[in-house]
């Protein structure tokens, strides 16, 4: 019996291109290199496009395959309301949180950083937040798309600039340093979850550490795994992400 899998891209539907949009930037990347069509799915409030896929179940074993259903999901909503179409769909098809990948922008990575995130607060995305409430569980897989942040914490500037759309040399950075490594090759990018053998491993909550003095602030903690080289990353405050769910 083949696994189902649910990728879903956060964003404004009305509002292509732009950085708030990254996840659905990185599905409608995927629905191409799969030679998909996006149809729309009234009773998800959503736009979908389905496959079957070959993967290999273990990263030293790869001719032990395992067949998965994928599901690509853009919620027809606000970002900020995106919960419910999560929901529906996870209830109609069946699934555990382990099967549910969320791409979503992230103002605490730099242009062109991925990374894995297993459970855990929203940490201020709203979107998240929405899913979250509506799941009624934290219980599932986040894929962070790093998209920069403004110089400025102004809560409008922050907000304009995740409303604004990637420039040209930003889109040929994603090209070159994001969609190789979710979108290219055999099963499209899903080798490297794989790899990371955080394909078929239920998210695991992060453990309990010690209060940090007067710090809001989010680092990559045992739950996060960078999908690309180990490279840092630049974490900011939580009042950027705050400022952007005001978008």
């Amino acid at each position: 019996m083949a696994t189902r899998i649910l990728f879903v891209g956060l964003g404004n539907y009305n509002l292509p291109n732009t950085r708030h949009n990254a996840g659905m930037m990185i599905l409608d990347h995927l629905a191409n290199a799969l030679e998909l069509r996006w149809i729309p799915h009234k009773p998800w409030k959503a736009t979908i496009a389905q496959t079957t896929l070959s993967l290999p179940f273990e990263p030293k074993h790869p001719d032990q395959q395992k067949q998965v259903e994928l599901t690509l999901l853009k919620p027809r909503l606000l970002m900020n309301v995106s919960g419910p179409s999560v929901a529906r769909a996870v209830r109609d098809l069946s699934i555990p949180g382990s099967s549910v990948y969320i791409f979503q922008d992230d103002l605490q990575r730099e242009l062109g950083k991925v990374s894995l995130k297993a459970s855990g607060s929203a940490n201020g995305h709203n979107g998240i937040k929405s899913v979250i409430d509506h799941l009624r569980s934290d219980e599932f897989w986040r894929v962070r798309l790093g998209v920069g942040r403004p110089e400025s914490r102004d809560v409008n500037d922050v907000s304009d600039y995740v409303l604004s759309k990637f420039t040209p040399p930003e889109v040929a950075l994603l090209e070159q340093k994001v969609y190789p490594l979710l979108g290219v090759g055999p099963g499209l990018g899903l080798e490297t979850l794989v790899i990371k053998q955080q394909l078929w491993r239920p998210p695991q909550p992060p453990k309990k550490k010690k209060k940090k003095q007067k710090s809001q602030e989010e680092s990559p903690s045992e739950s996060e795994v960078d999908l690309g080289k180990k490279e840092g990353t630049s974490p900011s405050s939580a009042e950027d992400e705050k400022a952007a769910t005001t978008a």
